[in-house]
């Protein structure tokens, strides 16, 4: 019994030696920043807007359903991009705490101008995600996408990364980003948010993910694809899983809808007489959900033609996006590039330090095979019945 007491006490006095955390921060002296606008500075170089929580707020809401802000927008300009993060904590009476932020988006003026400077920071800085979503905000006025009051989510920077989930437009995170922009072949692409032509019950509630950016090598925008043409470049770079297609059936005198899944995209390269000729090859198993057209999809001839016509369509669109990235933008988004690097490499050599001039007299072959495996309930359109 002596010697168990003895024990207890040898344990309890080596207790008093254990270091403590004396230099840990309680929760409640934490400022979360939540989302990040950065855009050109009028003073200085950048100017950079956080997005705050406020705790209390977000709580009071919870339990009340009031309609106060669940977070405070404040801004600063610096010469460079953590000088104005330091301005920005100088005006706050917590630490700033950037694990949770979900977004960062990036205003069409900075965007055009070039982002080497923002990957330079991403690339050294230890504390920030590169799982961390990537935006540009098109229009004049980019701060009003932190100061949306989403009803769905009380940070309009979380609300947006979701919506661009579901939208299936990007999902481009900073890594993204990162590895296309040290990639020798491929250049990136960046959602595009729109603010303007909402009605007024959806202003400052909703914004429109329905766009890509395209970037070149140097990080600068260099134009806007619309949501066809983003679409299908997503299929081409394999980021594309499920799509709704619309598409007109002459035969049928009307349009027939689609849910497509599975999509995948191979894209393969061969070279002739010393010309690098590309192949993107594209598949999808597709269902019926909406048939507007004269046809009975439940016979075979019917649901192969509309298959078909989908097929084409397709086809056309993924051409003439290919073209317009090589005309337009001449900047290699697809990573076709990429694909000679592996497949070619001596010859890639050659062609590498040209790549855009290359690439603007690229010729790329399109080839599509959706099958349509589902037509919901068998037989025509109601109105057939009878005829």
């Amino acid at each position: 019994m002596k010697a168990k007491c003895i024990l207890l006490i040898f344990m309890c006095s080596s207790l008093l030696l254990l270091p403590g955390c004396w230099d840990r921060t309680e929760i409640n002296n934490y400022a979360f920043w939540m989302g990040t606008l950065l855009d050109k500075g009028e003073k200085k170089k950048f100017r950079v807007s956080a997005q705050i929580a406020i705790p209390k707020q977000i709580a009071s809401q919870s339990k009340e359903g009031g309609s106060n802000r669940s977070n405070i927008v404040i801004s600063a300009e610096g010469n460079t991009l953590l000088d104005t993060c330091l301005s920005i904590q100088n005006k706050l009476p917590r630490r700033l705490f950037i694990g949770h932020r979900r977004s960062v988006f990036i205003s069409e003026r900075l965007a055009k101008e070039g982002l080497s400077q923002i990957i330079d920071m991403y690339t050294r800085n230890a504390e920030l995600s590169l799982r961390t979503g990537l935006f540009v905000v098109l229009g004049s006025d980019p701060e009003r996408v932190l100061k949306i009051e989403s009803p769905f989510n009380p940070f309009s920077a979380d609300a947006i990364v979701m919506q661009d989930k579901y939208a299936k437009i990007g999902d481009v995170a900073s890594r993204d980003l990162v590895v296309n922009y040290s990639s020798q072949g491929t250049s990136p692409v960046m959602s595009a948010i729109s603010l303007s032509g909402m009605s007024k019950e959806e202003q400052n509630k909703v914004v429109n993910i329905d766009r890509l950016a395209v970037f070149n090598k140097k990080l600068q925008m260099v134009g806007l694809l619309n949501n066809e043409e983003s679409m299908v470049s997503l299929w081409i770079i394999n980021r594309l899983k499920i799509h709704f297609l619309t598409s007109y059936i002459p035969e049928g005198k009307g349009y027939v809808t689609v849910y497509e899944t599975n999509l995948k995209s191979k894209i393969t390269s061969e070279m002739k007489n010393g010309k690098p000729i590309i192949t993107v090859h594209l598949k999808g198993v597709g269902s019926v959900r909406e048939n507007n057209t004269d046809l009975d999809l439940s016979r075979s001839h019917d649901l192969k033609m509309v298959e078909n016509r989908m097929n084409q369509y397709v086809e056309s669109v993924t051409k003439d996006c290919v073209r317009k990235i090589q005309e337009q933008f001449r900047t290699d988004i697809y990573g076709f590039g990429e694909t000679l690097h592996r497949e070619y490499p001596q010859e890639w050599k050659k062609l590498k330090q040209n790549w855009e001039d290359h690439f603007h007299k690229l010729d790329v072959t399109v080839k599509v095979q959706t099958r349509l495996k589902r037509i919901g309930v068998y037989g025509p359109r109601p109105h057939q019945t009878g005829h």
